[in-house]
């Protein structure tokens, strides 16, 4: 970035999809509701280990909130047969009930960990509407030309917020409380869903077909075990979430309060650290688009993060993990956007939906590495659960390396 100064950069903007109104909207739209939820995410993780002390029980309720992505491939079914935008306001519709839900059992002092899992369970669900839905809706705001650009930005938006939401969240917690922080929930859950209203998708594509909904959902999996590509980085992207994704949701509390004695603020810090990793990193993917062998960048990213996450398992020194969580921020950043924009590029267009769907059900191993990491850690440690799972990432990749040698120069 050593010729890019600011002027450049917002020109850059200026000239770059987001001068397409429906789809700065939609990108508008990414960046809100994704940061909402995954503050929410942060949030909920801090209100169980408070209600509980069970980091089993943080395990838990963080896999129930992404257990809905089990529906993600049904929904990106539904993502090539229904009007995208209505599925998008109906997603966010329920994000804002479910948030007020948990404002009203806060502020009544009702709320207990059954009612917890079950709200969590509820929003799961949204996540299996809104992912494959958003991704597959960018093609219909678009030119041709501007589809792999336009991949790109909702791409980075979506890798910056799965950090930088996190982040708010850990913040959000000792300045306003619970309360204040379910209430700022609720309120950009809202905007979002103001936002979606005024998208107006005229050239938005339904693909007719005269498939039954189980020979679609069928002829998705069937292109996707025909794709090696999509194939490859679909489970590199379940490998990455069974076993280093969970660090944020699973473990960072647990380092925050356990190891570090840094309490709930300490853990927002920790949280917005690798917020700005992963910002750093979004900008640099945007200013230098596109960036050629991105294969090369998901392997740099995945190994970036897994390395990180070995060292922050033995570190006993508050601004040393800062440092660390930052450095996977920003390698998680990396990695998404790069799985992300490569399968968008290698699918059929009257397939992407389904596709999406698919590489949103491959996030069902987050969920799960979440409760085994809570269930290691509550038998073995915060430390020695977080060395396994890092450590155990880093033996796949090098593996694929070893037998996909032609992936770093995938494009």
């Amino acid at each position: 970035m050593s010729k890019l100064n600011f002027a450049s950069f917002i020109s850059f903007f200026l000239k770059s999809t987001l001068r397409h109104k429906d789809f700065r909207l939609l990108w508008t739209s990414t960046f809100i509701s994704s940061t909402a939820r995954w503050a929410d995410v942060i949030v909920i993780g801090w209100l169980t280990l408070d209600l509980s002390e069970s980091p089993l029980m943080v395990g838990i309720v963080a896999g129930s909130k992404m257990a809905g992505y089990i529906l993600a491939p049904i929904m990106g079914m539904a993502a090539d047969r229904m009007n995208r935008r209505k599925l998008l306001i109906i997603a966010s519709l329920i994000n804002v009930l479910v948030s007020v839900a948990m404002i009203l059992l806060i502020f009544s002092g009702h709320l207990q960990m059954s009612l917890l899992i079950a709200l969590a369970l509820i929003s799961s669900v949204t996540w299996a509407i809104d992912n494959p839905t958003r991704q597959a809706f960018i093609a219909d705001l678009v030119p041709a030309k501007d589809i792999s650009n336009a991949i790109a930005f909702n791409s980075v938006a979506t890798e910056m917020t799965i950090v930088i939401g996190p982040s708010i969240g850990g913040l959000l917690i000792p300045n306003f409380g619970l309360l204040g922080a379910y209430l700022t929930i609720t309120f950009i859950f809202g905007v979002d869903l103001i936002v979606l209203f005024f998208i107006n998708a005229k050239k938005h594509i339904i693909f007719k077909n005269k498939e039954s909904a189980f020979k679609s959902l069928h002829s998705g999996f069937t292109y996707v075990l025909g794709n090696q590509v999509v194939f490859l980085l679909l489970s590199i992207a379940f490998l990455l979430n069974l076993l280093v994704a969970p660090y944020r949701y699973a473990f960072l509390p647990l380092f925050a309060r356990y190891t570090l004695h840094a309490g709930s603020q300490g853990y927002g810090v920790m949280t917005s650290m690798a917020g700005v990793g992963a910002l750093l990193a979004g900008i640099t993917i945007l200013s230098f688009t596109p960036l050629k062998r991105k294969g090369r960048w998901i392997l740099i990213g995945a190994l970036g993060w897994a390395i990180s996450l070995v060292f922050l398992a033995f570190s006993q020194w508050y601004f040393v993990s800062i440092g660390l969580v930052f450095l996977a921020g920003l390698s998680q950043a990396i990695t998404w956007t790069f799985i992300a924009t490569l399968i968008i590029e290698h699918t059929a267009p009257d397939m992407r939906g389904r596709v999406m769907g698919i590489r949103t059900a491959a996030v069902i191993s987050l969920p799960l590495g979440n409760l085994i990491a809570g269930a290691l850690a509550e038998n073995l440690g915060v430390s020695v659960a977080q060395a396994i799972f890092a450590l155990t990432a880093l033996l796949f990749m090098a593996l694929i390396i070893v037998a996909k040698p032609t992936f770093a120069h995938l494009d």
